[in-house]
Formats: structure tokens, C-alpha cells, sequence
């Protein structure tokens, strides 16, 4: 029986090189989500004293020097599947480098670090840990690690854990507190619903003002992509709020140069995210408009991750999808271009979207009544 190789082993005789991992960030997420699924299908000990499963398992090493000064062996927007595929061949040091990774400066990073400890078995070690972390996380302008610290905590032994869960009950965030409120009551850590009963409102007097005076206008967004240009009739009677928001964002030029990083044949094509991995949003929420639109062809919806999570990311169906009424705002309907929506692939570029806010719309004849 030949002896077990270690990637020690194949580092000393095969040196993995950075070009392993593209610039392009999307291929080396690609290349490490290949990794995770080799990993995943090798799990008897004979398959892993093979040389292939070290020379795969000394590539994912090597990718983890993210926290060695002056290296730079993977683009930051792919170091998440990095670190998904180096949990997934379970290394022996994995605990600890995760623990270490809670600090890193990226907050989607430290979100997907929680999840992967989350798996992990408890440990005090861990209470701790996540314990630590979870102040500054309440203080990102996404919530993305908050949550996922709160959910692993949840996992831990409630006595080590139920004392940080409590601290994210003074979060001014309404939905980080509605999650500790949860993960207290499925622990028997106490009832503390009332904690969430009520939120502060993002939005001022002149928010709403601004946004109820466009009921009953005709708003259009011309979309300018590098496919051609769309349009969008929003619709501000049903969805005052995501109209203002989108209207607001459009205006600064939040959405230019910001590409498509979400697009799936016959379901929808997906923009609005800065950071360009789906992650990303404009460092505040805003409140679901749920509304008796319908999910038809050519429908613009808010993207969530739960709800009140809306922002600045938003979708366009490419063909009705009844199963997402009543569960996504519909704040607009493309009016021309859909040949131009059809040919959106990801990673097309959105150059800019122009807004135009014309006259009263005519009055609906009111319905008679008897």
C-alpha cells in the first residue's frame, strides 16, 4: 500500500502559483467551487492518500494566504468559495484558521466564515470566539455577519452562548434583533419579542412627502446597458417607498458602471449590486411594498434576502413567475426593450439609468355604486 502524501509533500516538489486563481474573480470562484465539489465526492481515506487529493488540497492552502503580507493569491471577491472549498477538505487546522478569518476586514468574508464555523462541533472555543466578533459585525453597514454570527452562536452550547446572543437584542437594526429574539427562544434563553415590536424609520417627513407626491404621475427609467437601453414604467401608486428609492439611487448615479451579476435563462436578469458578487447593497434597507402586482413578463422587483431587506439590488423576469407574487415588491414593468432584457448576459455592464418624471397620470373613472 503506497504511503500517505501529504501536501507538504507536494508543496516541496509542486509549487501551486497564484495563476491557478485569475485576476477574474468570477473564474477563480469557479475554480475553487470545483475544488469543494472534489473534496465533497473524496471522502474515504483511500481517496485521500491519493497524490491528486493533495496537489487539490496544497492549491486551497495556498490560497489561504490572504493574511500573509504581500500575498495576493486570489481576488477578494472569490476568497469566499476559497473558504468553502478549504472546509470542505477538512483540514486539521481548520477550526483555528477560521477563528482567525473572524477578523478579516471584508464582511461578506467574516459572513461566510460564521456559516462554515456554524457546521463545526461546539467548543467553548467557539462561543467565545463568535462571542468576540459579534459587536463589530452589529456595526457594518451590512448585516450579512451579524446574522450568520448570530445563527452560528444559536448552534453553540446555550450557556457559553445565550450572553452575546442578548447584546444583539440593543441592535438599532430591526431584523439582526428579530434573529436574537428567535435564537433566544429556541434556546430557552427567554422571550424578548417585545424588543422587536418596533423599529426607527430611515425615512423623514420629507422622505414620504417626496414619494407620495409622485402617486398618480408616469415615472420612467431609461436603463442604458451595454446591450442597448430598456425602459421601465415604476409604478408609485403600488410602490411609493422602492419607487423613491430607486428614483433617489438612479439620480446620484449609484447604478452606473455597476454590471449584472445575477442572470438566469427564463427567470430573471439581476443588477444593482456594487460589489458585483450579489452580496452587496447600498448600507441600508428598506421596508417590503407588498402589492397586488403580478410577477408577469417584463415585471422589476426589489431582490431580498428576507423580508425588509430590500436596497439597491433589483430583477427584471424574463417570463411570468407567479410563485414570487405577494412575496417580492413589484415597483415597475419594462415598457420597451424586453429584445434588449433578453440579451443581458451576466456580467453586462449598466452605463446609467435615466429617470423622467412627467405630468398627472388620468383619473381612473371611479367605480359606481349602488
Amino acid at each position: 500500500m503506497q504511503d500517505v502524501i501529504t501536501p507538504q509533500d507536494v508543496k516541496s516538489a509542486k509549487d501551486p502559483k497564484p495563476q491557478l486563481f485569475p485576476k477574474d474573480w468570477h473564474v477563480s470562484s469557479s475554480v475553487a467551487q470545483a475544488l469543494a465539489t472534489y473534496a465533497a465526492e473524496s471522502p474515504t481515506e483511500i481517496s485521500k492518500s491519493t497524490e491528486q487529493y493533495a496537489v487539490a488540497l496544497s492549491i486551497v492552502d495556498y490560497a489561504m494566504c490572504r493574511r500573509v503580507p504581500g500575498c495576493k493569491s486570489v481576488p477578494d471577491l472569490a476568497y469566499p468559495d476559497v473558504l468553502r472549498a478549504y472546509a470542505a477538505f477538512k483540514p486539521q487546522t481548520l477550526t483555528r484558521d477560521l477563528i482567525t478569518a473572524l477578523d478579516d476586514p471584508d464582511v461578506i468574508v467574516r459572513s461566510t466564515v460564521a456559516e462554515l464555523i456554524g457546521e463545526l462541533p461546539p467548543t467553548d472555543e467557539i462561543a467565545v470566539a463568535l462571542t468576540e466578533a459579534l459587536p463589530r459585525a452589529m456595526h457594518d453597514k451590512l448585516n450579512d455577519a451579524a446574522l450568520a454570527i448570530l445563527d452560528a452562536l444559536g448552534k453553540q452550547k446555550p450557556e457559553r452562548a445565550n450572553a452575546g446572543v442578548k447584546s444583539a437584542l440593543d441592535s438599532k437594526d430591526q431584523i439582526i434583533r428579530r434573529r436574537a429574539v428567535a435564537i433566544l427562544k429556541a434556546n430557552k434563553g427567554g422571550d424578548y419579542t417585545s424588543r422587536v415590536a418596533t423599529t426607527k424609520s430611515r425615512n423623514t417627513a420629507a422622505d414620504y412627502q417626496r414619494a407620495l407626491s409622485r402617486i398618480g404621475q408616469t415615472i420612467t427609467a431609461v436603463v442604458r446597458t451595454s446591450k442597448g437601453s430598456f425602459t421601465i414604467q415604476l409604478l408609485p401608486d403600488e410602490a411609493p417607498l422602492n419607487v423613491d428609492n430607486f428614483v433617489q439611487l438612479a439620480k446620484r448615479g449609484y447604478f452606473n458602471g455597476i454590471v449584472f451579476h445575477r442572470v438566469v435563462p427564463n427567470f430573471v436578469v439581476q443588477g444593482g449590486d456594487p460589489r458585483g458578487d450579489g452580496n452587496g447593497g447600498p448600507g441600508y434597507q428598506i421596508r417590503c411594498e407588498i402589492n397586488e402586482e403580478t410577477y408577469d413578463r417584463g415585471a422589476v422587483g426589489m431582490a431580498l434576502s428576507g423580508k425588509d431587506t430590500g436596497g439597491s439590488q433589483w430583477f427584471v423576469t424574463h417570463s411570468p413567475q407567479p410563485h414570487l407574487d405577494g412575496g417580492y415588491t413589484v415597483f415597475g414593468r419594462v415598457t420597451t426593450g424586453m429584445d434588449v432584457v433578453d440579451r443581458i448576459v451576466k456580467g453586462d455592464t449598466i452605463f446609467g439609468v435615466s429617470i423622467t418624471e412627467g405630468a398627472k397620470k388620468a383619473s381612473k373613472a371611479r367605480r359606481a355604486v349602488s
